[in-house]
């Protein structure tokens, strides 16, 4: 069976957006955060379909691949980057032995022109474009897990979503989180996880 840290092992081996735009916010969850994130959402994912909204190179799509995900559309403007993500699932497959390119599946679009629904969502979307994602997550999906960068803003931001989709915030989480710039200087901050599930 997969532990939280036999997964975060997993996903501290898939490459990295090989040429990462900052224009367009592409960074990346580090794998100990997105091991963590995901089995928290375990219960979940297993079986159902999962949105990755904004997924880069497929750390947090292939991880809930692994975890049991019938289907998961990772969904992401750049091309070059989900053929990273391609290359990662293929790869994980080789090393695990687990089948998941077969339900890992690419998505060159955006996120508005997305009207099928999911199971859930998982994502850490751009953080200037997140109040943005986060509210395309609650029409996608009962049950959302959304990771942005963390700020009064934001939380204001979030609750108000919820409060006119009728969702309930289940858990917020803060975890610190370092960026890695291609001049190799690093930036601290802290990151919050948004655990948000329709209201009955």
């Amino acid at each position: 069976m997969l532990t939280e840290y036999g997964l975060g092992a997993v996903l501290s081996k898939l490459e990295e957006n090989p040429n990462p735009k900052y224009t367009l916010e592409q960074y990346s969850i580090t794998p100990g955060i997105a091991a963590h994130i995901l089995f928290l959402a375990k219960n979940d994912i297993k079986g159902k379909t999962v949105y990755d909204l904004g997924c880069g190179a497929g750390r947090l799509a292939i991880g809930a691949a692994l975890l049991g995900a019938k289907t998961v559309f990772g969904v992401d403007l750049d091309k070059e980057v989900l053929r990273t993500a391609d290359n990662n699932a293929r790869f994980v497959e080789k090393v695990t032995g687990m089948p998941i390119r077969r339900n890992c599946r690419w998505l060159q679009m955006d996120i508005m022109k997305i009207a099928t629904k999911a199971d859930v969502v998982i994502q850490f979307p751009p953080f200037e474009a997140g109040s943005f994602f986060f509210e395309k997550a609650l029409t996608l999906s009962n049950k959302v897990y959304s990771i942005h960068k963390s700020s009064e803003m934001m939380e204001k931001s979030v609750m108000e979503a919820c409060r006119e989709h009728g969702f309930m915030i289940h858990e917020m989480k803060k975890f610190d989180y370092t960026l890695k710039w291609k001049s190799g200087k690093t930036s601290g901050f802290e990151i919050m996880l948004v655990i948000a599930k329709k209201a009955r």
